[in-house]
């Protein structure tokens, strides 16, 4: 009885050491890691227009008045309006309440119309 209790625990270990054994050898069997020549290149970020760009902490009305001082160009002073309020054009925009809605206009003209149009109801800051 004690042999055969002997003989079933050198078995059972043996097959626990088979078993220990054989795991690294099939985590071995992973494929490597991409090679940096196959990743993917990284996105390039886009550079910020320089005067356009407020500080953080800087409310979206400070940023509109600042947009509404640019008298000469529409084109540039919408996009000074997008990089404050970026734009999720809609083709239905739910109906214009605040000037965060300008941002669904899709017709540019519309856009900044409405844009300059809150922009002028802001009251001036003093600072």
């Amino acid at each position: 009885m004690k042999i055969k209790l002997l003989i079933t625990v050198v078995m059972s270990s043996a097959a626990g050491l088979a078993l220990v054994a054989s795991v690294p050898a099939a985590l071995a069997q992973t494929p490597p890691p991409p090679a940096a020549a196959e990743k993917p290149a990284a996105p390039k970020k886009r550079a910020a227009p320089a005067k356009e760009v407020a500080p953080k902490g800087v409310s979206i009305a400070e940023k509109a008045q600042k947009c509404r001082k640019i008298p000469v160009d529409p084109q540039a002073r919408l996009d000074c309006y997008d990089a404050a309020v970026k734009p999720e054009l809609n083709p239905n925009p739910p109906p214009v309440k605040g000037i965060r809605d300008c941002r669904h206009l899709v017709d540019k003209n519309d856009r900044l119309g409405c844009f300059d149009g809150f922009a002028e109801q802001i009251p001036k800051f003093t600072h």
